[in-house]
């Protein structure tokens, strides 16, 4: 129950989008998207819904049905449209902002998810191996970010091949982002990060 702040991936018209979702104990759900320093208003999505430690969502607009598996300690899934997959990811919101919001659940938000600013994005190292055997591969990982950059629990969401595991973890770890405060008692904020390995063809 309760607002997220939250990202989606893997639509590649749109790229990662930072949206907002709330989960009402009516069964009711809402998104509402950032609009440069502005939230833009609540819109209803379906009614989540429970199937055993299933929770799933659809939003009729952009036709993208969610899933999350909740026995993870994150709030995060994958979502389907008719022809694209992606995935998404969530940090829950401050008590005090979420507690703001849910007075009224279907006016304006009252705060912005601002994006994160990379500092430094370490690239991975194409395994050795991988050459040799002429393999290539994605790799996604989403994330918490501290405020004051760091990054924090990661997750794979998606990993073709257990060969690319270390060196994208070890890149992830690597990169760090912009802070935004001094104080440890600020929410993280979720990110994902994709590592693609692919081969240079020889002609």
């Amino acid at each position: 129950m309760g607002v997220w702040n939250c990202i989606l991936y893997g639509d590649p018209a749109l790229g990662d989008e930072r949206v907002i979702l709330y989960f009402g104990p009516d069964g009711s759900t809402r998104i509402a998207r950032p609009n440069e320093n502005t939230q833009r208003p609540w819109a209803p999505l379906s009614r989540w819904q429970l199937e055993l430690s299933q929770l799933q969502f659809t939003d009729s607009r952009t036709q993208r049905s969610y899933t999350a598996d909740l026995t993870r300690t994150t709030l995060g899934g994958g979502w389907e449209a008719p022809i694209l997959l992606g995935g998404w990811w969530c940090s829950k919101a401050p008590d005090e902002i979420a507690s703001n919001i849910l007075i009224n659940p279907t006016g304006e938000p009252i705060f912005m998810t601002e994006p994160l600013i990379p500092e430094i994005m370490a690239t991975p190292r194409f395994p050795r191996l991988a050459i040799r055997e002429a393999k290539e591969g994605r790799a996604v990982i989403c994330f918490q970010v501290d405020s004051s950059g760091n990054v924090q629990d990661p997750h794979f969401i998606e990993l073709t091949d257990r060969i690319f595991r270390g060196p994208s973890l070890s890149a992830l770890m690597q990169s760090r982002y912009k802070g935004w405060s001094d104080s440890e008692l600020v929410d993280n904020r979720p990110a994902c990060r994709s590592f693609i390995y692919r081969l240079d063809k020889i002609y």
